[in-house]
């Protein structure tokens, strides 16, 4: 009797993982050829360079201490980053502005880049979001909470950052005019 242990089976490729490996290849070229990606590049490192003491958030930052400015910054970042999230369907795309977000806070501020990207910055913003009530207010709630600074003024003032820094990054991204 023939020893068949060293027989190998040749198993088909699954054509649908092909097919969508293909989908997705076609994907990139096509957001390459029309500009998409580099327009994401754009918007996420612009997203990237706004800070409290800028201005392009309506928000009142004059003589605030720098750990509430350093938090405000943390809030941005995780703002710009639920914006993309929320106003980009294409996932190719939001990755690209996502990963230009952290690849110009890596090359132009390595230590605040170095704060945020274990990840624990943006925890309790993350767990903000799930929570039953109003979005606004529940980011506020935690803005106070990472300030140590427990009541209403600073607890509406975080709701406020909340609210107007995601109006400008909707609207940046609407700016950012993709070709889908």
């Amino acid at each position: 009797m023939a020893d068949d242990r060293d027989i190998k089976i040749y198993v088909k490729k699954d054509n649908e993982e092909s097919g969508e490996f293909d989908a997705l290849s076609e994907d990139i070229r096509r957001h390459i050829s029309n500009g998409n990606k580099d327009k994401a590049v754009r918007l996420g490192s612009q997203m990237a360079a706004i800070k409290p003491e800028d201005g392009a958030v309506n928000i009142d930052t004059e003589n605030l201490p720098a750990a509430e400015l350093y938090q405000i910054r943390v809030l941005f970042t995780f703002v710009a980053e639920y914006a993309v999230r929320r106003n980009i369907s294409d996932d190719f795309l939001a990755d690209t502005v996502s990963a230009a977000m952290y690849d110009y806070l890596k090359t132009n501020e390595k230590g605040y880049y170095d704060n945020i990207s274990d990840g624990g910055a943006f925890t309790f913003y993350l767990l903000a979001l799930n929570k039953d009530g109003d979005i606004a207010e529940n980011i506020g709630e935690q803005f106070a909470n990472r300030l140590s600074i427990n009541n209403d003024e600073i607890r509406n003032f975080g709701a406020k950052i909340f609210s107007k820094s995601y109006e400008l990054f909707e609207k940046m991204i609407k700016n950012a005019d993709f070709r889908i």
